[in-house]
């Protein structure tokens, strides 16, 4: 890689070699347990769904308290029913006179109008030692890569305004106090061709897992 930058005078770097998750939650599972959490659209536009099969329930089993938030007011009352602890709230202004240890957002931040006003929530919620966990599509997976090589149109949910890769989401980050501590594609690999693809070049993989921290005073962005 680094001959074909100097041959065609740009600075091409190999992608970090991050590992690859199978599953969405399973980092989340393992943050959340014992703690106090903070699942940030936690019906995910689902109405009807079983709920004992949601990443919610999962992560409010493993969890010492798990308070979740969601505008589809009646699947809150319905999963309110059924004695899970949600409340009708925007993601971009939820307000909570308390903090918490975990904040989930997961396939969350690609549907808002304001990316920046969720995270200034987030960071007056979340403890000086919690962390907040973001799973989002990844703008250059396998997926779009072949799409756009072959000219084809690229499926986006039509519910999504923003598409991040890594470097973009850090920079949203950092730009409202969060520092990344931890990263991993995920990828389920559910065909073989997409799964040995993936394996030799991780970067393609669905999805971008980000875990990040309140930046500590004296830590430069």
């Amino acid at each position: 890689m680094a001959w074909l930058g100097r041959l065609l005078g740009r600075d091409w770097r190999r992608e970090e070699d991050l590992p690859v998750a199978a599953s969405k939650l399973g980092r989340i599972l393992e943050l959340s347990a014992g703690r106090d959490v903070l699942d940030v659209g936690c019906i995910g536009g689902d109405p009807g769904v079983d709920i004992s099969r949601t990443s919610h329930s999962q992560i409010a089993a493993r969890a010492r308290s798990c308070v979740g938030i969601d505008t589809l007011e009646s699947e809150v009352e319905r999963w309110r029913k059924e004695g899970y602890d949600v409340v009708g709230a925007d993601a971009e202004a939820f307000s909570f006179d308390r903090k918490f240890d975990v904040i989930v957002a997961a396939d969350l931040i690609e549907h808002l109008g304001n990316p920046g006003r969720f995270l200034q929530r987030a960071a007056a919620h979340l403890r000086s030692d919690g962390r907040l966990c973001i799973v989002t599509p990844n703008a250059g997976s396998l997926n779009t890569a072949v799409k756009g090589i072959l000219g084809m149109r690229v499926a986006i949910n039509p519910e999504h305004t923003c598409w991040f890769d890594r470097t973009t989401l850090r920079q949203l980050l950092e730009r409202y106090g969060f520092e990344v501590v931890e990263e991993y594609w995920q990828d389920y690999q559910a065909h073989p061709m997409a799964a040995l693809i993936v394996h030799l070049r991780k970067n393609l993989a669905a999805h971008i897992i980000l875990v990040a921290r309140l930046r500590t005073r004296g830590t430069s962005g």
